[in-house]
């Protein structure tokens, strides 16, 4: 019997998207941050930015 073995890298980009969409969730709470998936928008306050700005270095303090 063989095994069949995965081993799956996180992109810099993906690693930075998770920190940021993550950083947004802690400082602002569940219920201030959601991922629009149909216009493709991240909203927050009373506004929102387009999502791949989440792929963006330096967007929140953490990425």
């Amino acid at each position: 019997m063989s095994k069949v073995v995965t081993v799956c890298v996180m992109t810099d980009e993906t690693r930075i998207a998770l920190k940021n969409y993550d950083n947004l969730i802690r400082s602002r709470g569940l219920d201030d941050v959601e991922l629009h998936w149909d216009s493709d928008t991240v909203v927050y306050g009373d506004g929102g930015v387009d999502i791949d700005v989440l792929l963006d270095p330096g967007f929140t303090s953490v990425s």
